[in-house]
């Protein structure tokens, strides 16, 4: 990759070059690329990990009522995530120093949330455990919002379809090292969650090392505070951005209605034990990560040379729907791991596009962080929501409902991508 950027307003990691546009961004990813597919596969790998743990740690301390306290564990991290997200992403496109805009926000965020991870295996106590685990989720979306700011500050649009396609790998893999990871450790919980979260500290230290996010110091500044502030954390008013908005949160509740409880799909649902489970857990997440690695691989090339990101992600969100439909008619465990094939490739494939979309519907610039720290709410806010819809179908119809669910919101998921006008 070219040197530093001079003189940049916006911290851009390239000099001029061929394999720059004007703005300063590049065309080819050079290390960019390993940075983002690492620093995903690291907060994947936690989140998945993490997420299957702290369900066999309920289920050790709480017995019948470990769903309700899941749900409320989930919801109020999600919560927490929602608002850190939005407020990261502001506070990122104003931060001056001389290490950049978004490279304190990735380090500090990566420590924070590893804190609270840590914690939640240590304390058994709920109050404390809901306070921990929002920490976790809190700091997770803190650095979140500055990782993914780094697209539109360092990608040419020409890239952007290569650069989703790299995080989205990573994202898959550390999906699937969690998912092993944790049936591991299942049978003690606590300490894995101690364990696990470190790996996201050793990846954040690795992309602040590498990245060239030049010193935002001679840049002026703004004030956040009072009705500034407030008027920030509004979601622009922008068709385009609200349909992309509506359109990732069905695709990513449509799988976190099945995901969110998918240790209890196999023990309650499925009746089989909890080893059993976990083994089919590991095996389900290998599946989905390699039909979604195939998904991914091939999808990001694709929708930079054909220039399109609309026609995949409908295409994905339609995939993650059928691959609900096996579950909700003949449930059995080879059904289900037909859903992590059909839906993992379809997810895939939604990655490798999904954030170059995303990218592409921003209706303004200067506030990139911020604009994209809202549509990543999309990716949190089905947190908040799935547990309360789970919970609720499970114990009004029960789990072959979910799955029902998971096919109505992923199609209008891809319903809302087909009318955004500013995206091919």
């Amino acid at each position: 990759m070219a040197g530093a950027h001079r003189g940049s307003a916006r911290g851009m990691i390239a000099e001029h070059s061929p394999s720059s546009d004007l703005g300063g961004r590049v065309s080819r990813l050079g290390r960019l690329g390993p940075l983002l597919t690492s620093i995903n596969f690291a907060w994947a790998l936690c989140s998945a990990a993490g997420g299957t743990l702290l369900q066999a740690l309920l289920a050790e301390q709480r017995g019948p009522g470990k769903v309700t306290a899941l749900a409320l564990i989930t919801s109020v991290g999600a919560v927490i995530a929602v608002l850190s997200t939005v407020v990261a992403g502001a506070w990122s496109d104003r931060t001056r120093s001389r290490f950049g805009r978004r490279r304190p926000w990735i380090l500090g965020g990566a420590l924070t949330s590893a804190a609270g991870l840590a914690l939640t295996g240590v304390v058994a106590w709920l109050p404390m455990q809901v306070l921990a685990f929002a920490v976790f989720q809190g700091g997770l979306s803190v650095m979140l919002a500055g990782v993914g700011a780094l697209l539109p500050d360092q990608v040419a649009k020409a890239a952007l379809g290569r650069a989703s396609a790299c995080a989205g790998l990573g994202y898959l893999a550390g999906t699937a090292a969690g998912g092993m990871i944790a049936s591991v450790a299942i049978s003690v919980p606590a300490r894995g969650l101690l364990a696990v979260p470190w790996v996201l500290v050793a990846a954040a230290a690795i992309l602040v090392a590498l990245v060239r996010d030049a010193s935002s110091l001679d840049q002026p500044r703004q004030v956040l505070a009072g009705p500034v502030l407030l008027r920030l954390l509004l979601p622009p008013r922008d068709r385009d951005f609200l349909l992309a908005f509506v359109g990732r949160f069905c695709v990513i509740l449509g799988l976190s209605v099945i995901t969110f409880s998918q240790l209890y799909l196999f023990t309650d649902f499925l009746r089989v034990d909890t080893v059993t489970a976990a083994g089919h857990i590991a095996l389900g997440t290998a599946l989905l990560g390699v039909a979604a690695a195939v998904g991914t691989a091939g999808g990001g090339v694709l929708s930079d040379r054909l220039g399109r990101r609309r026609p995949l992600v409908v295409l994905a969100s339609l995939l993650i729907a059928v691959g609900a439909l096996p579950v909700a008619m003949t449930p059995s465990v080879s059904s289900l791991m037909s859903f992590y094939v059909v839906a993992g490739f379809g997810f895939g494939l939604y990655l490798s596009v999904d954030q170059a979309l995303m990218v592409e519907v921003l209706p303004t610039s200067g506030d990139e962080a911020k604009e994209l720290a809202m549509l990543s709410v999309a990716n949190s806010s089905p947190s908040v929501v799935a547990p309360l819809v789970a919970a609720a179908v499970v114990g009004l119809v029960g789990f072959r409902a979910l799955f029902l669910v998971a096919f109505v919101v992923a199609v209008s998921g891809g319903a809302c991508v087909c009318v955004i006008r500013r995206v091919r």
